[in-house]
């Protein structure tokens, strides 16, 4: 059987540190040497990435005796083409493929396995850029004289609506693979926690989410094919929590089902290595169980709770907007202003911050941004609902007692309003959680202007967003 990468270092700008598009080549060597990932995303999406990249880590690697393309990989994000220019598309699959000239000149292997196309929305777009790929890498092959080895596009799902279709993007991709005449054992489907959440809030997302994976494994029952899922989570609950050793135990039971984990910035920059192993080692712990049996039933909860979220989220838009600003960019990404996420607000839609800066935001306004689903937290309990929300998240109570430290009601009150403070100070009364914030987070969290403090609030909490 083929090997499959179990732990995907990544290049998310989720920590408090600031680093280049310089040093990405030498952190992903570190992310192979030190950190046990054997496979590392380059990052090109929305991100000033230099094309040379994946051929500077193959070439750097092979001369430190790192057995790339064969136990290690790497697994480039390019741009969607329909959220940013083609040129950016076509040079980053070029990149891909000249990683693959230099594995093959220098160690015979295949460096590029797979390459991940994010925010995948419109499955034919999944099938346009599977083609390209196809088609860039026989032509490589037949004037370069290298070995028929194809690359295997990874979807990359990060919508709630669309982890309800996931069935759609999977056969789409096996029937384009196979009209290619690719012999496949194995399909890899990434799942995205973050940009979902933004969307719909972290009880909807993480309830499609399970619902997803559960597909996966009747389509992989129905196809007869090995699906891979992959699932990308930060550190905060509201990104997953699963790279947050204080959560992670919980996670892997909520997210179970998963073949790989991304490994971001945030857990090897601002966390203690002997924490971070701690993550590791749950992480293996829980890799290959089953999924969650996930009814139908669980579709009007994620619709009821997606609706909540959004009309709360609406709300506040302005003054999120305006403390998105205070947020520091620590990866050569482009500004959320020109790449940033599509926000639904009852009859129009906004552009708000990616899913970092967006979550980072929440917690400089002294609110956890799990906490904006309280409005449909306190109805589930009124209405005994909470039972059956609670069946497939057992640990969400747990989730809103660590944010809880980081849940500054004063400053809620004061840069958004009384009304939010008031529902999520209903929702902790029915959870019996009395919040006992951290005194010097608060102190900090108090000063005006707060955009000198951000980075130091950062390390306190372990990640920037």
């Amino acid at each position: 059987m083929e090997f499959i990468p179990r732990f995907m270092c990544t290049q998310h700008p989720d920590a408090s540190v600031k680093i280049t598009a310089q040093e990405e080549v030498d952190e992903a060597i570190q992310g192979y040497t030190m950190y046990g990932c054997d496979e590392v995303m380059s990052d090109y999406e929305g991100k000033l990435t230099p094309y040379a990249q994946p051929k500077d880590i193959v070439v750097k690697a092979a001369k430190l005796g790192i057995p790339i393309g064969d136990k290690y990989f790497i697994t480039p994000r390019i741009p969607n083409p329909k959220l940013e220019d083609i040129d950016r598309v076509a040079l980053s699959i070029e990149a891909s493929l000249i990683a693959n000239y230099y594995s093959h000149q220098h160690l015979n292997t295949q460096a590029v396995k797979w390459i991940i196309m994010p925010m995948v929305e419109d499955p034919n777009n999944v099938r346009l850029i599977q083609k390209l790929i196809i088609k860039k890498a026989r032509i490589l092959q037949e004037e370069l004289g290298l070995p028929k080895n194809d690359i295997q596009l990874i979807p990359l799902v990060e919508d709630t609506q669309r982890f309800l279709e996931i069935h759609r993007y999977v056969t789409i991709l096996y029937n384009t693979v196979k009209e290619f005449g690719v012999d496949i054992n194995h399909l890899r489907v990434f799942l995205g926690k973050s940009d979902a959440a933004v969307k719909t809030g972290h009880v909807a997302s993480a309830l499609g989410l399970m619902y997803a994976l559960n597909e996966l494994r009747k389509i992989d029952e129905e196809l007869d094919l090995d699906i891979q899922p992959i699932i990308g989570m930060g550190s905060p609950s509201f990104r997953g929590g699963i790279n947050n050793p204080n959560l992670v135990e919980y996670e892997v039971k909520h997210y179970q089902g998963y073949s790989t984990v991304t490994i971001q910035s945030a857990i090897r920059y601002d966390v203690p290595f002997a924490e971070y192993r701690k993550v590791f080692s749950s992480i293996m712990q829980w890799l290959g169980k089953k999924p969650h049996e996930v009814s139908a039933s669980v579709l009007r909860i994620i619709r009821s709770a997606s609706e909540s979220y959004r009309k709360t989220v609406a709300r506040y838009l302005e003054v999120l907007v305006k403390y998105a600003s205070y947020i520091p960019s620590t990866r050569d990404r482009v500004t959320w202003k020109e790449y940033g996420r599509i926000f639904p607000a009852e009859d129009k839609t906004l552009n708000v911050p990616r899913a970092i800066v967006y979550t980072a935001t929440w917690y400089i306004l002294g609110l956890p941004p799990i906490y904006l689903d309280a409005e449909f937290i306190a109805n589930a309990y009124r209405s005994n609902e909470i039972d059956e929300i609670l069946n497939y998240m057992p640990y969400l109570i747990d989730e809103w007692e660590y944010e809880s430290q980081f849940y500054i009601p004063t400053i809620a009150r004061q840069r958004l309003d009384e009304a939010i403070v008031k529902k999520v100070n209903e929702v902790l009364d029915y959870m019996g959680i009395k919040p006992e914030p951290n005194e010097t987070y608060k102190s900090i969290l108090e000063f005006n202007p707060i955009e000198p403090q951000v980075v130091a609030l950062a390390k306190i909490r372990g990640f920037l967003g």
